[in-house]
């Protein structure tokens, strides 16, 4: 399933799920360690899937069948990562890693005056963003609106469209009006310099 039909909720069961255990997860790691949440998770798991061994085994004995282990057809299949497949990703991820290095060097090095300017406002206002929240929080909030804002827009589209066409009216309009005024109050300003200076001679 795609990351697009999870946010959008094309399958409530699997979007559900998906949100739940990813925001159960976030908790988590707001609340403690993340070696205690992923002990606690491979506990849970242990947990579950040796009751399910023990109790497989005592309906074999009391049943008195031979069904085997019962995670027999799992163990069968073959969780290996094919070397292809390997060199796959790892090439995907160091085009990435190349890519975004790249970029950096261009920034920190200043090849682009305004694009390194760009990036120092945003670590600027990113200072503030970590005083308020720190890195889960923000990984919390990214994920609630992830899987919120899409199926909310997907039903006020129309609205939302007409909403952001009113506004953009309105910001034009008001834009024009600044650059009217400024206009105004440049020529102004000139004819009273014009007149000051032919006055004086």
């Amino acid at each position: 399933m795609k990351m697009i039909d999870l946010v959008h909720w094309r399958d409530p069961k699997k979007s559900g799920v998906v949100f739940g255990v990813s925001l159960l997860l976030l908790l988590s790691l707001a609340a403690f360690s993340v070696i205690s949440v992923v002990s606690y998770l491979l506990l849970a798991l242990l947990c579950v899937t040796i009751s399910f061994r023990i109790y497989k085994s005592v309906i074999q004995a009391v049943q008195k069948s031979n069904d085997g282990h019962p995670f027999k057809a799992l163990m069968e299949k073959d969780v290996t990562v094919p070397p292809e497949t390997f060199r796959k990703h790892v090439d995907v991820c160091l085009t990435h890693v190349n890519r975004v290095l790249k970029q950096m060097s261009r920034l920190f090095l200043v090849e682009d005056l305004v694009d390194s300017l760009k990036l120092a406002v945003v670590m600027w206002l990113l200072t503030y963003v970590g005083a308020v929240f720190n890195g889960i929080t923000i990984l919390i909030l990214a994920d609630i609106l992830l899987f919120s804002v899409p199926p909310i827009y997907e039903k006020n589209k129309v609205r939302v469209i007409s909403f952001s066409c009113k506004s953009c009216i309105v910001c034009f309009k008001k834009a024009f009006i600044v650059e009217v005024q400024i206009r105004d109050y440049i020529t102004i300003t000139s004819i009273i310099i014009i007149n000051i200076a032919a006055s004086s001679n």
